[in-house]
């Protein structure tokens, strides 16, 4: 019954005996859902055809996001803030200024959010010359509107994986080579000084609970978690990353022509996944995200973009922004079976909506996929927070 809970439910709610104490820290990733192998990123040659990319990072679909930005800055009542709660090596913060000061509208504040701090420093670098500018280390699934310095008028969340932080191995998040090559220690944290390491969950871990995290995060069937499971705790201690893939290659067939997801690649990737999602409490940093943090910090009338790259991620968006009511002083969802209709069409169900949906999902144009593979699977949804939701 423990695996049946819900999807959204942060770890540390499922009385976990060793883990709770290790992952009580509340984390932010919101680069979740993404696998981590050691395939090498798009090359450099791509990145200029891509609007503000760079070495460090090529942002998705910056024209049309940039499209919902600007009518509003020609609005009777223009923008104050806008964020970009996943600021990374800050590609779409430098497309918000940008067309800022082209519309002479440079007393917009632009604000960009991370937990990390090697992405801080690197978007602190390159935006220097832009005055409105200004870096949040932060949480994003614990932001408020204090850290902000008051509602905003539109946001950004990019939920993508920051290849900045996949390619350079000291992070942890590639399992590297068989010959240990691109391997690094077992760490796998989004902030590098936030709580437990990905070997602190894999050493101290009981069996049930890293069962229940390959299940959940990675999708592993039972049998194939138990098995892996035992053989990551026969092979303890594990401190680097190539010693995690070595304990899952030791149980997984190097191919599988039956079931390739059954093969020792796509295998280990999904527990790289599982560990990294469960290290960053990703699921519950994104529930606290809709529940709790835009509905607040997003004014009545304010925007707010998605970026989605896996369905897992994208159905969590979607349902947010169609089915987030407020009951009771409180954002929850209402099933589309608890919606009734009155004599006249209108709905009639508990609390008031929080979102008008915008779009219901775009897909990056194919100019832009065939120069940034990682456009490939993008989806953007954009909504707008209602004027009656106080």
């Amino acid at each position: 019954m423990r695996l049946m809970v819900m999807l959204l439910m942060p770890l540390s709610s499922r009385g976990f005996r060793s883990l709770p104490s290790l992952l009580s820290t509340a984390y932010n990733s919101p680069r979740f859902f993404s696998s981590t192998s050691s395939s090498p990123t798009p090359s450099n040659s791509s990145l200029p055809t891509t609007p503000f990319a760079t070495t460090y990072h090529a942002p998705v679909m910056c024209n049309r996001i940039l499209s919902y930005l600007e009518p509003m800055l020609s609005a009777a009542s223009p923008p104050k803030r806008v964020v970009d709660l996943t600021c990374g090596g800050g590609g779409h913060t430098e497309a918000f200024l940008q067309l800022l000061k082209e519309k002479g509208a440079t007393d917009v504040e632009v604000i960009g959010v991370d937990r990390d701090r090697d992405s801080a420093l690197e978007a602190g670098k390159r935006l220097k010359s832009f005055p409105n500018f200004r870096h949040v280390l932060s949480n994003f699934g614990d932001l408020t509107v204090e850290q902000l310095g008051g509602q905003v008028d539109f946001v950004l969340a990019d939920f993508g994986v920051s290849s900045h932080q996949i390619d350079d191995t000291s992070r942890g998040f590639r399992y590297g080579g068989a010959d240990g090559d691109n391997a690094g220690p077992l760490d796998m944290r989004m902030g590098r000084d936030e709580g437990p390491s990905a070997a602190d969950v894999v050493n101290e871990g009981s069996e049930e609970e890293l069962v229940e995290i390959l299940m959940k995060y990675g999708g592993e069937g039972y049998m194939s978690a138990k098995r892996i499971v035992a053989s990551i705790i026969d092979s303890r201690p594990l401190t680097r990353t190539d010693e995690l893939a070595a304990a899952v290659e030791a149980v997984t067939p190097k191919w599988n022509k039956g079931s390739p997801r059954k093969g020792a690649l796509k295998t280990k990737a999904r527990v790289f996944q599982a560990i990294r999602v469960a290290v960053n409490d990703e699921m519950g940093s994104l529930d606290r995200l809709f529940t709790t943090v835009l509905p607040r910090v997003v004014r009545p009338g304010g925007l707010c973009a998605v970026l989605t790259y896996q369905s897992d991620e994208d159905t969590v968006a979607k349902r947010a922004f169609r089915s987030h009511r407020v009951v009771a002083g409180r954002v929850v969802e209402v099933k589309d079976a608890e919606i009734g209709r009155d004599l006249y069409g209108n709905e009639v169900a508990p609390g008031e909506r929080v979102w008008d949906v915008i779009n219901n999902g775009e897909k990056a144009k194919a100019d832009e996929t065939k120069a940034n593979s990682r456009a490939r699977s993008a989806r953007l949804r954009v909504a707008r927070r209602r004027e009656n939701y106080k």
